[in-house]
């Protein structure tokens, strides 16, 4: 006959060491948990830029087939929400004298010597401001209200290429503006850039890979061989940085576009 067996003792709680590992375990799941979220937030907050950029696109190709509508900002306009001043009176002599010159003829002016998109890039801005300014909104004889003040996408130009944080609320704009970096595009590589003046045929010195030391197209539009102007665009959150701050800071465009300027 054998004997009775003593009843095994009840466990009154769980060692250290089970304590520690479901302690680490749980850890582990948290920090996990943040890291995919953290990356999703990161992801939707990219796609969300990218789709202000996009948005930017075809304003600043409106704006750059029509540059007299682009508008000139300085330190005192900024401050303004009403607009006075545009890109012909910024003092840049886009003209050439002739009131009426095309547009295409400015826009060539403006952007002929961009060879590259560093120290010689043009800068503009594109952001979307509501008409109205902050402190007008819902007071006063226009009696606008917030969720009635309409809203425009616009593209400036602004002195020392800088668009500051008074701009924000002086322009009353609406989310985060869109500094955008224009250059000429390798597309002129190999084209015949530049009319003979002798036979007034284009040139046979075709345009060289760059890059290049000065602008690889004439000055004047008028001894410009080619129907159009193509031109790389950049766009990059503007977070109200100085210029000097930003013009030789490496970053990744939220967008690269190619734009076709056409004659």
């Amino acid at each position: 006959m054998n004997p009775p067996r003593n009843p095994s003792p009840s466990r009154s709680g769980f060692s250290l060491i089970e304590v520690t590992l479901a302690i680490g375990i749980v850890g582990v799941a948290i920090l996990s948990l943040v890291g995919i979220l953290g990356s999703t937030f990161q992801q939707v907050d990219d796609i969300m830029q990218t789709n202000r950029a996009l948005a930017g696109v075809n304003r600043l190709i409106g704006a750059l087939d029509n540059p007299r509508s682009i508008v000139h900002l300085n330190d005192q306009r900024e401050k303004e929400v009403d607009n006075s001043k545009y890109l012909m009176d910024a003092g840049l002599n886009l003209d050439g004298g002739n009131p009426s010159a095309p547009s295409f003829d400015i826009a060539y002016r403006f952007l002929q010597k961009a060879s590259d998109n560093g120290a010689n890039a043009v800068w503009l801005y594109v952001y979307e401001r509501k008409i109205v300014g902050m402190e007008s909104d819902k007071t006063g004889d226009a009696a606008y209200a917030l969720f009635s003040n309409p809203s425009i996408i616009e593209v400036a130009y602004c002195d020392g290429n800088n668009l500051s944080l008074q701009a924000f609320a002086g322009r009353n704009i609406i989310g985060s503006p869109m500094r955008v970096r224009l250059s000429l595009s390798k597309l002129l590589v190999g084209q015949r850039a530049e009319i003979d003046a002798t036979n007034f045929e284009p040139k046979t010195t075709k345009v060289s890979p760059p890059p290049w030391g000065t602008s690889p197209i004439p000055q004047q539009p008028s001894a410009y061989a080619l129907a159009y102007l193509p031109i790389v665009a950049e766009f990059f959150t503007h977070d109200y940085s100085s210029y000097t701050s930003f013009k030789d800071k490496s970053e990744e465009p939220l967008l690269v576009q190619n734009i076709v300027i056409s004659r």
